[in-house]
């Protein structure tokens, strides 16, 4: 078999399995651990899977840009975010992190509630702005574009400051063994801190984050209260993923 025909196989089986072993490949297509070692790891140079010890798993198919994920899967992001509102209470301190799902939240925070909201989100602060029972208070730093967040130290410093109730972290990959991961370093020891500094914590992950990783590990699934999910993945998670403490919505 052909390099090229063995990469295909390799990304038809991530697809079907969202993981792949490097002995069971072995054996099926007749080539050396060595030989499947080196395909693996030109496929994840290429971004086309994560290399992870003995195999790989999938990827997320989600843009890296915000805008290019700002109008896709909408009902799924607001049905989701419908779940997460009804725990938030009068005098809660949020801190909500960027992402085009934890938009869908700040959107839905009813205009009667009297809550503190910290957030590092442009898009975020330009939704809540002018709600009239927010104190809202944007968490300053250096610009990351494609995600339209703040990251850096000013950020680090600020949230050394704040105990938030509640914390709606954005994440783009959600798997059962590998936990939370992002595709930028510096984001990702953003959301770790953000993880350390809040007493419960929130992701919401539709199908296209479910079974997927990247290469910076934030957080174990351990390290989380609440994965929200849509209605469809809600009893498939409970049934094949490892129990946890985590709640699944």
């Amino acid at each position: 078999m052909l390099k090229e025909e063995r990469h295909q196989y390799i990304l038809n089986r991530i697809d079907q399995n969202y993981r792949i072993y490097i002995t069971s490949l072995s054996a099926e297509l007749g080539v050396s651990d060595d030989t499947l070692r080196r395909d693996l790891t030109e496929l994840d140079e290429r971004g086309l899977l994560t290399k992870v010890h003995g195999g790989a798993i999938a990827k997320s198919g989600i843009p890296i840009e915000f805008t290019d994920r700002l109008n896709t899967g909408i009902p799924a992001k607001q049905q989701m975010a419908a779940k997460v509102i009804p725990m938030f209470r009068t005098g809660d301190i949020l801190l909500i992190d960027g992402g085009t799902s934890n938009l869908e939240v700040a959107r839905k925070i009813p205009s009667n509630m009297e809550l503190t909201v910290y957030t590092n989100s442009f898009p975020i602060v330009n939704t809540l702005m002018h709600h009239p029972k927010l104190e809202l208070i944007f968490l300053g730093g250096k610009v990351f574009p494609s995600s339209q967040v703040t990251v850096g130290v000013s950020v680090f410093q600020a949230l050394q400051t704040v105990r938030p109730d509640w914390l709606v972290l954005g994440i783009s990959n959600v798997h059962p063994q590998q936990g939370l991961t992002a595709p930028d370093r510096e984001e990702a020891m953003m959301k770790r801190l953000m993880i350390e500094r809040a007493q419960k914590r929130i992701i919401l992950a539709d199908s296209y984050k479910l079974n997927t990783a990247e290469a910076y590990t934030v957080a174990s699934l351990g390290d989380i209260d609440y994965l929200v999910t849509e209605n469809n993945k809600v009893d498939y998670i409970k049934q094949h993923w490892p129990k946890s403490s985590y709640t699944v919505m």
